[in-house]
């Protein structure tokens, strides 16, 4: 399954990247310091460098209306997501329940990102 880019774990490197530019520390010095391994320094300095984890935005606004879809009054609504998730919103989901289900899908997707 395919990742998608941890935008907190994003920044935070560029947080760290940009403590070692002022450090006056090896590499080696300043990541036994931080507590990582070199390795995960020049993977995550090439990454930000190269912009291979540009900025998305977290939500994309949609528009739709649910009698348009096929289906779609009698079955709820889903969404695939990079990577493989789905979301099934029910039919007749409260706004709560809508927040409640998209909270627990940003928290999901960025547990496992994050690990």
């Amino acid at each position: 399954m395919a990742r998608l880019p941890n935008p907190q774990l994003a920044q935070q490197w560029r947080e760290r990247l940009e403590r070692f530019a002022h450090s006056e520390l090896t590499i080696a010095e300043f990541c036994e310091l931080e507590g990582y391994l070199s390795a995960s320094f020049y993977q995550w300095r090439r990454k930000l460098r190269s912009g291979e984890l540009r900025k998305a935005p977290a939500f994309v606004p949609v528009d739709f209306n649910p009698s348009d879809l096929e289906g779609g009054a009698q079955r709820g609504v889903e969404i695939d997501l990079p990577g493989g998730a789905i979301v099934k919103v029910p039919v007749g989901a409260t706004m709560a329940e809508q927040r409640q289900l998209i909270e627990a899908v940003v928290q999901a997707t960025s547990a496992e990102v994050g690990s």
